[in-house]
């Protein structure tokens, strides 16, 4: 038999009241405006775009892809990704195009900053670091039937 005291009765029940009188969250849109390059710069990358430990990747705010229809929620690998980051790398102002399978690819401690995804198709981003701290500041993701941050190492990653 489970005993509760009454001190600790009154606190749940307290705690519950709180939770159902309070005004639920107001609805409002969504406060980013997702980037829409013109389709004549788009960048078909035949295979991924590795960006070397330390360097730095401007994008330009251009769309990047792979060509390739999204192949559903098979697990592809590097291979199928845009990008490629090794560690110390730093990808910004980017759009990720839907002809693509997996998005970025992070091998060690990496920076994402505003990089935009128009359609996740397996995942946007894959950290694969075995230590240290990888960043994702800014940007946006649409149309993830998944995840759309995956990490499959150590460390940690803030977003």
């Amino acid at each position: 038999m489970v005993q509760i005291s009454f001190a600790a009765l009154t606190v749940i029940a307290g705690v519950l009241a709180q939770t159902a009188l309070a005004a639920p969250s107001e609805k409002r849109a969504a406060s980013c405006s997702f980037p829409n390059p013109s389709s004549s710069t788009n960048v078909k990358l035949s295979a991924a775009r590795t960006i070397k430990a330390g360097e730095s990747f401007d994008g330009k705010n251009l769309r990047y892809g792979r060509g390739v229809k999204c192949g559903g929620q098979k697990e592809g690998g590097s291979k199928d990704a845009v990008f490629i980051l090794e560690s110390g790398a730093t990808i910004f102002n980017a759009v990720i195009g839907a002809d693509q399978n997996e998005g970025i690819h992070c091998t060690g401690s990496c920076t994402i900053r505003n990089v935009w995804f128009e359609d996740v198709c397996e995942d946007a981003i894959t950290i694969k670091q075995s230590s240290g701290v990888s960043t994702i500041v800014g940007g946006g993701a649409k149309k993830a039937d998944d995840k759309v941050v995956q990490h499959n190492g150590g460390g940690q990653s803030n977003v």
